[in-house]
């Protein structure tokens, strides 16, 4: 029930019909829901190196294809960026956002010969299931970055972290995400894990 003020300074009532009221609330928690639900599946802008050349894009864009819906517990999330075929060559989950980016450049700290080479101090590992991808790990204040060394095309996946116990777990995704590396692209010999053994 609200007052409001009439002629004569009196105070006059009127009656707020309840239905007002639970229409009220219930749009405030279906804005509270889309909310969240915003900004745990809305498109994550990425940029990505551009590249014309064919092949990269099909080996992108047949991984992009056959990624999962969730990875670790998280949903898949839109991709937006400059790239016009961004959603062919990159991919996003939950959020805080654990992204994959194809086609991205050879990391300078494995060119052999480059200013930025660091053999000693790089940090690599093979993960995967009966597939096996090697990564280079690259650690950041508050994510880990994954770059594939064994595949004709460089595949980045970048997982975010809050604490020691995501940090550990934070190749878990690798896991789930190298059978599906190893069979859209190809090593660096051009060999697909499918292809028979000569």
């Amino acid at each position: 029930m609200g007052a409001t003020r009439g002629a004569g300074n009196q105070t006059t009532k009127r009656w707020i019909p309840a239905a007002a009221v639970t229409t009220a609330a219930v749009l405030a928690c279906v804005g509270a829901v889309w909310g969240n639900h915003v900004a745990h599946t809305g498109a994550v802008g990425l940029e990505l190196p551009r590249t014309s050349d064919p092949a990269v894009r099909a080996a992108c864009a047949n991984l992009i294809a056959a990624l999962p819906p969730e990875l670790e517990g998280d949903h898949r999330r839109g991709v937006v960026g400059t790239d016009r075929g961004v959603k062919q060559r990159a991919a996003a989950w939950g959020s805080p956002t654990t992204t994959l980016r194809c086609g991205v450049a050879e990391p300078p700290a494995i060119v052999v010969g480059g200013r930025d080479y660091t053999p000693v101090s790089n940090r690599y590992a093979n993960m995967g299931d009966a597939s096996f991808v090697n990564w280079l790990i690259q650690e950041n204040a508050h994510s880990v970055t994954f770059t594939t060394t064994d595949r004709a095309v460089y595949v980045e996946v970048t997982v975010p972290f809050d604490d020691t116990a995501q940090k550990q777990a934070a190749s878990n995704a690798l896991v789930d995400l190298a059978p599906m590396i190893v069979k859209a692209i190809p090593n660096k010999d051009g060999a697909f894990v499918d292809d028979p053994a000569e």
